[in-house]
């Protein structure tokens, strides 16, 4: 007789926020605490791929059955959102996650989506989720249980439920294959520019505890700084670029308190964390921050414009440039900087490119920044720069 059990597959979780207020886009957790005890993970590739404002999640698994077949209920479980818009537009889908896919020896799977009882967060800061399975399945609101209590409270783009995502899955004896993708929304907050996790410490429910053979590939973009906290490694040498790019230590208390977390600066290419016999012990969090002085500056309060701490930041990491359209050179917005500051400005995108400065003044900045690569191949052509790159550099222009 076939056994049907719950296992946790995976997990994911994010936080968006916006001016002070906290906007949940989804946050994962275990499904039901049973551990899988025949089942083992061989090999795991996760693939995060930005594109714009969201991440491609590919993931690749082969999982090894020793016994009989078995079939099992796998589950993939999101935290409701908040603030953001009507979740009822998307019912009954999170409307955070695109593009959900399964495939199993070559087979897609279908899935079916509950909505269960929010869970809650314990003194530690973990997520619990509510106790949904019960007697032998999932107990799911209906949507005129969802529609009454949204009615009855005031929290608007919010749910009073979390999402599951479930689906049965039968494994061979032997070698199983699953192939799993997903898009979903990057969030962001007033003090960083994005900010995505993902649970990696699920892998330890499997019969192995482990993942024998685990890697994790990272493609965030060109010409981008972020922090990758070090919760399941333990120094940025553990780490690989794959293309150019540097890596700088942040000890910052407010991000990182106090401890070493590397920041990747990525010129172009992206990175790759390989672990044999991986048992994670902790999850995965990028973060890309944000700048307080950067912000006031983007928003155009002009008496809070400091121009020599502005030149100074961008040291810290690749910033995005960008102008509004409203911006002239007669407001306080240019005429802040000096002109040698502002030639720093207008060679951003330059610099971000690798271009190799014959001018004492600018080469001394840019090789001071923590993220500068010189790419003695580039030779200064705006080919490939975006618009908001090209009207950036004819703004810095005398």
């Amino acid at each position: 007789m076939k056994k049907l059990i719950i296992v946790i597959f995976y997990c994911l979780s994010a936080f968006f926020a916006t001016a002070n207020d906290g906007v949940f886009y989804a946050s994962g957790n275990q499904l039901i605490p049973i551990t899988e005890t025949d089942i083992s993970v061989k090999k795991e590739v996760l693939t995060l791929n930005r594109v714009g404002d969201h991440i491609e999640v590919t993931v690749y698994y082969e999982f090894f059955n020793p016994v009989g077949e078995k079939e099992l209920l796998v589950g993939f479980e999101a935290e409701s959102p908040y603030n953001g818009p009507d979740p009822m537009e998307f019912y009954p889908k999170h409307p955070h996650i695109r593009n959900f896919k399964v495939v199993m020896n070559g087979e897609s799977l279908s899935f079916d989506i509950a909505h269960v009882g929010n869970g809650h967060y314990d003194d530690n800061g973990n997520y619990v989720p509510s106790q949904y399975y019960i007697n032998g399945r999932i107990q799911s609101w209906t949507r005129k249980q969802i529609e009454d209590t949204i009615a009855a409270w005031d929290y608007p783009g919010s749910m009073p439920v979390d999402y599951v995502y479930y689906f049965k899955t039968k494994f061979r004896p032997g070698l199983n294959i699953i192939q799993h993708t997903y898009d979903f929304d990057l969030s962001s907050s007033v003090e960083e520019e994005f900010y995505f996790p993902y649970v990696l410490t699920a892998a330890n429910r499997w019969a192995n505890h482990q993942i024998d053979n685990f890697q994790l590939n990272i493609n965030i973009g060109p010409h981008e700084s972020f922090h990758i906290f070090p919760e399941f490694f333990k120094s940025a040498d553990e780490w690989s670029i794959l293309g150019k790019g540097r890596v700088s230590i942040d000890t910052t208390w407010g991000i990182t308190n106090g401890k070493e977390t590397p920041v990747f600066h990525i010129q172009e290419g992206g990175l790759i964390f390989r672990k044999a016999n991986f048992h994670p012990e902790g999850e995965l969090r990028i973060s890309q921050r944000r700048d307080w002085a950067i912000s006031y500056w983007s928003w155009g309060n002009e008496e809070d414009y400091d121009a020599e701490n502005i030149i100074a930041i961008f040291k810290k990491q690749y910033i995005p440039v960008s102008l509004s359209d409203e911006r002239k050179k007669e407001d306080p917005y240019y005429t802040v900087f000096t002109p040698e500051q502002r030639r720093i400005l207008k060679n951003l995108p330059f610099a971000y490119r690798g271009y190799i400065f014959k001018d004492k003044a600018l080469r001394d900045y840019f090789e001071s920044t923590e993220w500068y690569l010189p790419n003695p191949k580039y030779k200064g052509e705006m080919e490939g720069f975006s618009e908001k790159e090209r009207k950036w550099v004819e703004f810095w222009s005398n």
